[in-house]
């Protein structure tokens, strides 16, 4: 298996492969702008498009990119807000890269409003640099400044999460409620101590590769996440910093985001100036309906270096 730190035979150094799997929601064409923006031969994308979106939209998205063959759309199935999709979606893209040998040097976890700041060599060059490293946010409960320490609620409380049985519904249920929460005193499966985080990362194979190992392992730890609240915010930090190989994932991830509504913020023009000082490599949340020129802008200043 080819690591980051070996080379050709050549002596040169081996390209860095990446594998991007990309959570969509909505508006497929800034999806296919995402994919087309970020495309090399040697990487792989690997696309959910949640199930709850129109099928025009994912037929639309599958005829626009049916040309590239390093492109693979992944079974689709629900998502919302607060539950399990985007867990599943992410899991779904590390079988696939699983499947495939783990022939990527890294994986990149993004959603379909995510757009990249630097050129491909940029990405390649900071990924090689990080010698095996890897790139995630995550923060070790009790997390401080956040939620007052209530975030262990998200998952010691037992979710149901919609659709669920009318009769399950307490009277004078609000219609625009999705989650049911049971109080209880819920343990994550192997008394792994909870990690909390920003859902989107940057690992390397090795990373990876124990992710998939654990996970078909030890189902009853995917399972637990299922009745969680915002898993993706914990499913990833949990099993990877309660790992040996805690010590080489950097507290942070690649990816600059503006906290403020609608959380996150629509990224603009205005914050350009900001995104480019960042040390990131892409940013988000992006939508082409508010604002294009921000994207145009990115586009050229890819093309310069």
């Amino acid at each position: 298996m080819v690591t980051i730190e070996e080379h050709s035979e050549q002596g040169t150094p081996h390209p860095i492969r990446i594998a991007y799997i990309i959570l969509a929601h909505h508006r497929p064409e800034a999806t296919v702008r995402l994919v087309r923006r970020l495309h090399a031969p040697d990487h792989d994308f690997f696309i959910h498009y949640n199930r709850r979106s129109p099928d025009a939209e994912f037929d639309r998205l599958a005829k626009e990119l049916c040309a590239l063959g390093n492109v693979r759309l992944l079974e689709r199935h629900k998502c919302t807000w607060g539950d399990a999709g985007m867990v599943r979606g992410a899991l779904k893209g590390i079988a696939e890269v699983a499947r495939m040998g783990f022939v990527h040097d890294y994986t990149i976890l993004l959603t379909g409003q995510d757009y990249p700041i630097r050129s491909d060599a940029q990405f390649r060059e900071r990924l090689r640099a990080a010698a095996g490293g890897s790139f995630m946010e995550w923060a070790a409960y009790p997390v401080p400044n956040w939620q007052n320490g209530r975030e262990i609620k998200r998952i010691e409380n037992y979710y149901v999460h919609l659709p669920f049985p009318l009769w399950a519904r307490p009277l004078g249920w609000p219609p625009g409620r999705q989650h049911l929460s049971v109080p209880l005193k819920r343990k994550i499966p192997g008394g792994l101590h909870p990690h909390f985080g920003s859902a989107f990362w940057y690992l390397h194979r090795s990373c990876i590769q124990y992710v998939h190992q654990y996970v078909m392992d030890h189902p009853d730890y995917v399972r637990f996440f299922d009745h969680a609240m915002v898993p993706d915010e914990c499913f990833f930090q949990t099993l990877l910093m309660n790992s040996p190989l805690a010590p080489t994932i950097a507290k942070g991830a690649l990816t600059y985001i503006h906290w403020r509504p609608p959380w996150p913020g629509i990224l603009t023009m205005a914050d350009l100036p900001r995104i480019l000082a960042s040390d990131c490599l892409l940013a988000r949340k992006f939508d082409p309906a508010v604002d294009r020129e921000v994207l145009d802008q990115l586009d050229k200043l890819a093309a310069k270096l």
